[in-house]
């Protein structure tokens, strides 16, 4: 399938839903019990979803050229990214491997880094290429003190990586051929962050904070003054790729199109927005002008935070890049902050008060559904393998 096809036929499952007032739906209601969000849920999740299987570290472009790089903070696990001379992406634990101490901050370009307590430095491989006063280290072999080098792995605009030394990663593999083969046709490797990465501390279970991006039943109600205006609420498309989905969501502008031949309808992508949940825990959003990467961490069972990075496509205009740095905040702080994330910590006493048994999603929040069943197979699957071995 080429993207115009795509994303005509995205469009018209839109239009479709908006004119008979349906949305994709799940085969039935699905009940959780509480306790899915319990101290000892957290504990199994941390070590299984977040240590042992790949995460989304950045998108490419975040990594521009050889020779740079970019320092990430992951459940705890402080991450060195490099991308060396040959544009090979490496990820390494940001760890000096004398006493422990830090090795670089923030982003940039580089050939080298050097620890700040007493020198010890590395190449963009994660090599140890100097020891000041080496001959107090005699003996010591410097082959076997670089950086602890993280399974990574790069393709279709992401890098992929795991917080543990292990096995080689695949983009593919993680991807599986039909996500994989679609963001292919997106090409979004060069599209650079537009500033800083943003942290948003939620007083919520990571599972809470997640669930607020996938799905817009709440449009009409927790948004009604705000995006409420701007997109249709309780109409989505929904797609699952093995553990990963793909929602879409009808902007108001979309109504341009309803009565007009579909030799007319131009560019249908400005009318939607794509949503991509990737297992287990990252959200990408995007359209045809940026990208909007939500990572979402467990901090404790009652606690999560958000690493927000905004990419911009590179050849904007003057007036696209205008409208998009100008909406940012608004998202950002009016949204999201102010009502998605507000809410999500409204959530906490309740779920913990012991009065519910269960949180219930319906038949309208297919994607949750999906990808609380994930996280219960993922979960399943380390057990089974613990028994057995």
């Amino acid at each position: 399938m080429d993207r115009e096809a795509l994303e005509r036929g995205l469009a018209r499952r839109l239009l479709d839903h908006i004119e008979h007032r349906t949305t994709d739906l799940a085969d039935q209601v699905l009940e959780l019990p509480t306790d899915t969000y319990s101290q000892a849920r957290h504990e199994q999740e941390f070590e299984v979803l977040f240590r042992d299987q790949p995460l989304v570290l950045c998108l490419s472009g975040a990594l521009p050229g050889p020779e740079t790089f970019r320092t990430v903070d992951l459940c705890g696990t402080p991450v060195l990214l490099t991308r060396d001379a040959h544009g090979r992406v490496r990820a390494l634990a940001n760890v000096c491997r004398h006493r422990g101490v830090r090795v670089a901050d923030g982003a940039g370009k580089a050939k080298k880094f050097t620890c700040p307590f007493h020198s010890w430095t590395y190449d963009l491989e994660g090599s140890l290429i100097r020891v000041p006063v080496a001959d107090a280290f005699e003996g010591m072999c410097l082959e076997q003190k670089g950086l602890v080098e993280l399974p990574v792995t790069e393709g279709h605009g992401l890098v992929v990586g795991r917080l543990r030394p292990g096995s080689a990663l695949d983009i593919d593999d993680y991807l599986g051929p039909g996500l994989a083969d679609e963001l292919a046709m997106f090409d979004f490797a060069s599209w650079e962050p537009h500033g800083e990465p943003h942290v948003h501390p939620v007083g919520a279970n990571w599972k809470v904070t997640l669930d607020t991006f996938r799905e817009n039943y709440h449009f009409n109600y927790l948004h009604r003054r705000t995006l409420a205006s701007y997109a249709y609420g309780g109409v989505l498309t929904f797609d699952a790729y093995g553990s990963h989905l793909r929602n879409c969501s009808a902007l108001r502008s979309i109504d341009e199109l309803r009565g007009r031949p579909e030799e007319e309808w131009g560019d249908v992508a400005q009318h939607f927005s794509y949503q991509y949940a990737l297992f287990p825990n990252t959200s990408l959003t995007f359209d045809s002008r940026h990208i909007e990467l939500w990572q979402i961490y467990p901090v404790g069972a009652d606690s999560s935070e958000v690493l927000h990075t905004a990419y911009l496509r590179p050849d904007l205009s003057d007036e696209e890049r205008s409208k998009v740095v100008e909406m940012a905040p608004w998202i950002c702080e009016t949204v999201v902050d102010g009502e998605d994330f507000w809410v999500a910590g409204r959530t906490e006493p309740g779920v913990r008060s012991g009065l519910l048994d269960t949180v219930v999603f319906g038949r309208n929040e297919p994607a949750p559904q999906h990808l609380h069943r994930g996280f219960a197979a993922a979960l399943q699957a380390a057990e089974e393998r613990g028994s057995a071995g």
